[in-house]
């Protein structure tokens, strides 16, 4: 039993000191790898992710050129550095600052600038490699411009019955706005609107003109497009928008027919139509009535020929009866049926002088006859002769100025008693003689 006591005793002992030389085999290891490092790897590289990207060219020629960044499409980039390895472990992307290098820089526009990177700390490191290593960087120079600005109104803006918002009628107050932003942005802006959200909102019927408060300022370019761009600041979005209400009303189109006494003139105006049957009016004056017609003007019998196609110009009337117009016309062309109708020579020489001024003075008409183109349809020109004419000379009408032998010119008018359905278009004329009745009734005696 002793023997064996003795023996694992030996054992024991043997495995302590071989745990022992383990442990410090071990350390001696790691303290010779430290010191080969050292020596002959004293840099050792490092990765850092997400350092922030800085934008302020304060102090640079850029600055100096009155330039700023508008846009840039780098925010962050990653750093491989090396440097010691008892300090570069120390080192995060807040220990990093990179920035633009904008030292060349003095012209505004789309520009491929470097990107480089400082430290924050003491620690000494070279760069590897910075990912990315350059950047796309939009400069440009902010202006204010002043611009006129205008009203938008909702599309969904309720309205009480034959009522309309006259756009063209809706102000601002002021009626300009003062923008600040970069000037290739401004350059852009072709309309600017000043946009009421409570109004789009509401669903109150609208009645009368009304006047509210804008919240909120609309930029467009040529197109139509609206611009957005956070750079571009207003000198103020509170205005004042005044929106006219008119009440509307579509009446048809009529005109005035100016025939003689005893014409047919409904059977004509059958014959007769218009581009358009009805007119939209319009009118914000409460004290104006719309009315239930809308006159385009006159026509002249005699001027109606067989290609009669005049075009009235009617905007002027809307100005004078402070109405309106909301159709998408302002001229109305006439069309004549000439369909069955034919024209014919006539020369009539019975004459009739009306009106004569009351005084010693005769009035006698000294043209022999004026040749007449009369219209009217075929069967009933075959059966007319110049007899069934009559000329009146109206001297109501009619400029009784004298030439130097007693003669002026008068017009006349041409009539048919024979037929309503026939009439002279053209004008025509005739010489007046006047003379004394007492040197009339001596040459008679």
């Amino acid at each position: 039993m002793t023997v064996f006591k003795k023996i694992k005793s030996k054992l024991l002992k043997g495995a302590q000191n071989n745990l022992s030389l383990a442990i410090y085999s071990i350390i001696i290891a790691i303290l010779l790898w430290f010191v080969i490092s050292m020596t002959f790897y004293p840099s050792v590289p490092k990765t850092i992710e997400n350092v922030a990207v800085s934008y302020d060219i304060s102090g640079t020629p850029a600055s100096e050129s009155d330039l700023a960044i508008i846009d840039c499409d780098v925010d962050t980039v990653k750093v491989r550095l090396k440097g010691s390895r008892t300090q570069v472990g120390k080192l995060n992307s807040d220990s990093l600052s990179a920035y633009i290098d904008v030292s060349n820089i003095t012209t505004p526009g789309k520009k491929t600038v470097p990107i480089k990177v400082k430290s924050t700390s003491s620690i000494n490191y070279e760069i590897d490699s910075i990912v990315p290593s350059a950047a796309t960087v939009t400069f440009d120079k902010f202006v204010t411009k002043e611009l006129p600005i205008k009203p938008q109104i909702p599309k969904n803006v309720q309205l009480a019955e034959n009522k309309i918002i006259e756009s063209d009628g809706a102000v601002c107050e002021p009626d300009v706005i003062s923008i600040t932003g970069p000037s290739a942005q401004l350059d852009k802006i072709t309309n600017v609107y000043a946009i009421s959200e409570k109004l789009s909102a509401s669903s109150e019927q609208l009645s009368a003109s009304f006047t509210t408060q804008s919240d909120a300022i609309k930029l467009y370019d040529k197109d139509g497009s609206e611009i957005y761009n956070d750079k571009i600041t207003f000198d103020q979005t509170n205005f004042l928008i005044k929106v006219p209400v008119l009440t509307k009303k579509t009446v048809p189109l009529s005109y005035q027919l100016n025939a003689p006494k005893g014409f047919d003139t409904e059977w004509l105006k059958n014959r007769i139509s218009l581009s358009a049957d009805t007119i939209i009016l319009a009118s914000g004056n409460a004290q104006t009535e719309l009315p239930d017609t809308f006159d385009i003007g006159s026509i002249k019998l005699n001027d109606i020929g067989l290609d009669y196609s005049p075009t009235f110009d009617i905007s002027s009337s809307f100005d004078e009866k402070n109405l309106k117009n909301l159709s998408s016309f302002n001229n109305v062309t006439i069309k004549f049926d000439s369909t069955d109708l034919e024209s014919k020579n006539f020369y009539i020489n019975n004459f009739n002088v009306l009106n004569k001024p009351s005084g010693n003075f005769d009035y006698n008409v000294i043209t022999d006859a004026i040749k007449v183109t009369v219209i009217g349809p075929k069967e009933t020109l075959s059966e007319l002769t110049s007899n069934d004419f009559t000329a009146d000379v109206d001297l109501l009408v009619n400029d009784t100025t004298l030439s130097s032998d007693n003669k002026f010119t008068a017009d006349v008018t041409v009539s048919c008693s024979a037929h309503h359905r026939v009439w002279a278009v053209g004008k025509y004329t005739v010489q007046i003689l006047k003379t004394s009745k007492e040197a009339t009734s001596e040459s008679t005696n």
